[in-house]
């Protein structure tokens, strides 16, 4: 993805709105805020919580975020890895990284979101959660919106009033409610726990055990000394079962525990919706903007920030690189319709299946390149589109 510069197109006479309120004080949210106050407009940002406090999580991201930032979060980077090794039940591969990815603290990222933000001129207003839009005149449907909030505790209703609305408030989106997007949710659950004896603190060990979860369990190393291993499935009580399990296998201890939910992706997903003749986007989880095959968000939410504020300011690019954003995480959700129908044995053969070309490929273009590597791979291996077709075939049969 090339990051565009934010400008004006000499023949775009788009008019620069009043107030933008983005509500919800996420990673994506706080990205928008700051490049759209950079750029001169006056923003508020509304976080229902009563400060801005995000929760721990460990995070591998990778090596696109300091290139959608713009600028390397060297705060917020706790490790890099140069590996990845994937083990199934019978088979296992180690992928070696042409850039590394990068391990990073998820609260350090807000932080310092928050504070470029505030640094823009872009104000933060904690404690007021974000109930809906009031109906507009009927006689000024280009009135500014109506936005209704209220305190933490329900009460003292508030109203303000805003131009343009982002909804950054996550996977339970209230913003995504009210223009009648449904969002739905899985379950993220890790532990840190001691680096395991032996552990390589620069390589990342993922577990496909499609009997336990139709995702996948990680181990990813923070440092030489601590790791975090978790797994994503379908709800937090077989989330728990299943990791106490995996633990307990691995003679793992857990020394703290972190939890969330992350945004489930459509292909119906649409980031941006009319209310009362204006335009509101939606960006990270609240947008469903999140890789299926990794369940990994924090680039693709940063990209679809990029997007949304440049569609305000007018950039005359923000459709095309809407486009190459959605066709990115289509292509992201096909894979997954397609790896939860694997079974063991259908690992087994995908990890055999990748050899030195295709291990060349996923060494060069990362998971937030895969609609430049899609094509690539089944002309390192055609082999891998025998078992995609296998996989589903073998659905349609009767019984």
């Amino acid at each position: 993805m090339t990051v565009m510069p934010f400008v004006l197109s000499p023949s775009n006479h788009f008019p620069f709105p009043g107030q933008v309120a983005v509500i919800g004080a996420s990673s994506a949210g706080l990205f928008a805020a700051a490049l759209l106050a950079q750029e001169g407009l006056s923003v508020r940002v509304y976080e229902a919580s009563p400060d801005l406090d995000p929760l721990p999580r460990t995070l591998i991201v990778t090596s696109r975020l300091p290139e959608v930032l713009g600028f390397l979060p060297a705060e917020a980077v706790l490790n890099q890895v140069q590996h990845i090794e994937l083990f199934s039940s019978g088979a296992s591969v180690r992928l070696s990284l042409r850039k590394p990815d990068l391990i990073v603290e998820r609260e350090r990222v807000i932080r310092l979101l928050a504070e470029r933000a505030r640094q823009a001129g872009a104000e933060i207003v904690c404690g007021q959660r974000f109930i809906g839009f009031d109906a507009l005149p009927a006689d000024a449907p280009r009135s500014p919106l109506r936005l209704r909030f209220v305190d933490g505790a329900g009460d003292h209703p508030r109203q303000e009033q805003a131009d343009v609305v982002i909804g950054a408030d996550g996977v339970h989106s209230q913003v995504a409610q009210a223009v009648r997007v449904q969002p739905s949710s899985v379950a993220l659950l890790q532990a840190q726990v001691v680096l395991p004896p032996g552990a390589d603190p620069h390589t990342v060990r993922v577990w496909f055990m499609p009997g336990d979860t139709r995702f996948f369990y990680w181990l990813i190393p923070q440092s030489g000394q601590r790791a975090v291993v978790g797994l994503i499935a379908d709800d937090v009580a077989q989330a728990r079962d299943r990791l106490a399990r995996f633990l307990n296998a691995h003679g793992l201890e857990p020394l703290q525990v972190q939890a969330g939910a992350v945004a489930v992706r459509r292909f119906s997903s649409r980031p941006w919706a009319t209310v009362g003749g204006r335009r509101v986007y939606l960006v990270g989880d609240a947008a469903g903007q999140v890789k299926m095959t990794t369940v990994g968000g924090l680039v693709t939410g940063l990209r679809g920030a990029r997007v949304a504020a440049a569609a305000v300011l007018g950039h005359s690019g923000w459709r095309s690189e809407q486009r190459e954003l959605q066709r990115e995480l289509d292509l992201h959700l096909l894979l997954r319709l397609i790896l939860d129908r694997f079974r063991d044995a259908d690992y087994d053969q995908l990890l055999g299946l990748l050899n030195r070309r295709t291990q060349d490929v996923l060494a060069t273009r990362s998971r937030d390149e895969l609609a430049r590597a899609f094509w690539s791979l089944p002309f390192a291996q055609p082999h891998l589109l025998l078992l995609a077709a296998r996989v589903l075939l073998r659905q349609l049969r009767p019984g």
